[in-house]
């Protein structure tokens, strides 16, 4: 995955200001950590945040434009 790809959560995870997004919520790829072992993915609906969810965690719905 690359930076503003859209994705999928396949778990619940937890958002950095303590709130969880639910599984299936899409988000936008923000930052790439650890070669791709982990991503920071922008959430807006249904919570609007920001959490680090490792690699297995997500599924690509959409390639960014280049």
């Amino acid at each position: 995955m690359r930076e503003l790809d859209r994705v999928r959560v396949l778990r619940p995870v937890a958002g950095d200001d303590d709130l969880t997004v639910p599984e299936g919520a899409t988000g936008t790829v923000v930052a790439i950590y650890a070669d791709g072992e982990a991503f920071e993915v922008e959430f807006t609906d249904p919570v609007d945040t920001l959490a680090t969810v490792d690699a297995a965690a997500l599924r690509l719905v959409e390639r960014a434009a280049r």
